[in-house]
């Protein structure tokens, strides 16, 4: 980024240079004419002096360090034009400075320069989001309340102004610039040690591809997460680097077909991305039957195609005319006419899905089917975040949307990275492993969805237990173990070990710990603060694996008498 002193001096350089010229043209002139009573002018010193003072409106009296006489009449006609030019001139000069201070392009850099200088002073962990829409917006929030800084990059100036102004736990620094220029990712602190991953959510896909390119040739160690509307370019930014990219319309097309297929796993899979504190949902049980897919965009070709594969029915209602690449059978048509849904069969049809970018056509057509058929599910697909409220107050059994979708599975992905590797083997279960996860898990928690945590057996992240698996030998059941009472289980649950190259689903409460496991935990969030309580202190952890109390300090057994207290104060 070019310096603002450098810019600053060329958009003035006219300025400056008539304000140099009159200056030295009127300088020279007092010193060449005598002064009174004198064979020769001022000196230059004093010429200076003189013309600086009237120059700048302040005032003189006709007085100078070398005569007490007036000045003569040359002196005066010299003084008067030396009086209006340099006034002209100081005018135009500050009129230029004023005009570049108020020019939009120069404000931004000057902002752009503060971010910059503001970055590069951030000492903690932060992540740097590109795009601050529906997506960016919830994660930025998401992140924010597990205090971590976003640095965000947005064309839009309205959403960076946006950015400033809410209120945030942690607060955001935000920049208006195009994050596909490498730059403004180097000013952004890509480079930096404390960048630990980038998240590219633009609308534009190009964008999102430099932007995974850069990152990669930059800083490769930071963990990339990509938004992609479209099954080529997901696959191009997978081709490169150990990058994570969420497709929005695969991904529900995904969930809905696993609805149908396994309602268990779907309910597993709506849990583990919910976001922190929300209700347990109960899981949902559609009958078989042919469904109705109104619109076949972008969503809903991946929709037909993953109902399709899994078995299912689809009768497709499309408005446009002149798209050819419909299905066969295709009723040509708006979804919103009830004539164009009985000739689907809606009547006979078990779901319908509103799947086209047009959100009161998506309900219009939804009601209608309703009136038609008042049992038949109904999922929706939501555009515009501003019509939340409206699709809630519709009352229907499943609405996408789409920036909402994104941002929680990319917040569960940030807070355990694991998730991704657990949920690509889970998807596989049969019904019957499926299900009794599910119970496990609703057996770990209360009412409200699994916190998710990880613990990583090392010795910066959980030295206590490092230090115990290097000697002793711990198990999975001894991670489980209250600290206040290790008779007693935490509300926790191990999902997923990984060591090395290797994973172990669901590890059995035998197995036995090692330097360097990742173990990917849901349970409460209180049973996460107990746990991590346990591998970070050396005291606790002897008392978790063999009942020694002998040999804890005053100070410890406060605490564990104080933590004992809090624990059944806020379990009451």
């Amino acid at each position: 980024m070019p310096s603002i002193l450098y810019i600053l001096l060329r958009r003035l350089r006219l300025p400056l240079i008539a304000l140099i010229v009159v200056y030295a043209i009127f300088v020279v002139g007092f010193v060449i004419i005598p002064m009174d009573g004198e064979t020769h002018g001022m000196s230059f010193f004093d010429a200076f002096y003189f013309v600086s003072y009237i120059g700048t409106t302040i005032g003189f009296g006709e007085y100078t360090p070398q005569s007490s006489g007036v000045f003569t009449d040359a002196q005066r006609a010299w003084t008067l034009l030396a009086i209006y030019t340099t006034v002209i001139t100081w005018i135009y000069g500050i009129g230029s400075l004023l005009t570049i201070l108020q020019d939009p392009a120069f404000k931004r850099l000057l902002k752009h320069s503060k971010f910059a200088r503001t970055v590069s002073e951030v000492r903690e962990p932060f992540f740097i989001v590109c795009g601050y829409g529906d997506t960016g917006s919830q994660l930025v929030q998401a992140l924010s309340g597990e205090n971590i800084r976003s640095i965000v990059i947005d064309i839009n100036e309205d959403r960076i102004n946006e950015l400033e102004v809410t209120d945030l736990r942690v607060p955001s620094l935000g920049v208006v610039a195009d994050a596909s220029r490498a730059e403004v990712l180097l000013d952004a602190g890509i480079q930096r040690e404390w960048c630990k991953g980038v998240l590219a959510l633009t609308t534009a896909e190009s964008t999102n591809l430099s932007v995974a390119i850069t990152a990669q040739l930059l800083n490769p160690k930071a963990r990339f997460i990509a938004r992609a509307d479209s099954q080529a370019m997901q696959k191009n930014i997978l081709s490169f680097g150990a990058n994570e990219v969420i497709n929005p319309f695969e991904t529900f097309a995904d969930e809905l077909a696993l609805l149908i297929k396994s309602p268990s796993l779907y309910i597993l899979f709506a849990w583990l991305f919910a976001k922190p504190g929300e209700a347990l949902t109960e899981p949902v049980f559609i009958k078989k039957g042919h469904w109705i897919l109104c619109g076949y965009g972008r969503f809903g070709k991946a929709v037909y195609n993953q109902l399709s594969q899994a078995g299912v029915s689809v009768r497709v209602i499309e408005a446009d005319p002149n798209k050819r690449d419909v299905p066969s059978g295709t009723v040509h048509g708006s979804p919103t006419e009830a004539v164009n849904l009985e000739k689907a069969a809606v009547k006979d049809a078990v779901g319908i899905i509103a799947g086209t970018d047009n959100d009161p056509n998506n309900l219009s057509s939804l009601m209608t089917a309703l009136e038609l058929n008042p049992d038949i599910f109904t999922v929706a697909r939501q555009s515009e975040h501003q019509n939340a409220a409206i699709f809630e107050a519709a009352g229907l059994d499943i609405v996408l949307q789409r920036g909402e979708a994104v941002a929680h599975k990319m917040f569960a992905l940030i807070r355990t990275p694991l998730l991704g590797d657990f949920l690509r083997i889970a998807i596989r279960f049969p019904d019957h492993k499926a299900n009794m996860l599910v119970s496990r898990i609703i057996g770990a928690v209360n009412e409200e969805v699994p916190d998710l945590w990880e613990i990583r057996i090392c010795k910066e992240a959980t030295p206590a237990l490092h230090n115990k698996v290097m000697t002793d030998s711990v198990f999975v059941a001894d991670l489980l173990r209250d600290p206040r009472n290790r008779q007693k289980n935490l509300h926790a649950l191990p999902l997923f070990l990984k060591r090395g190259k290797g994973n172990v689903m669901l590890p059995e409460d035998d197995r036995l710990l090692q330097g360097g496991d990742i173990i990917l935990m849901c349970g409460t969030d209180h049973a996460e603060k107990l746990m991590r309580w346990t591998t970070e202190n050396v005291n606790i952890i002897d008392y978790v694996l063999n009942g020694s109390v002998e040999s804890h300090s005053y100070v410890i057994r406060w605490f564990r008498k104080f933590f004992a207290k809090y624990a059944s104060h806020s379990t009451s």
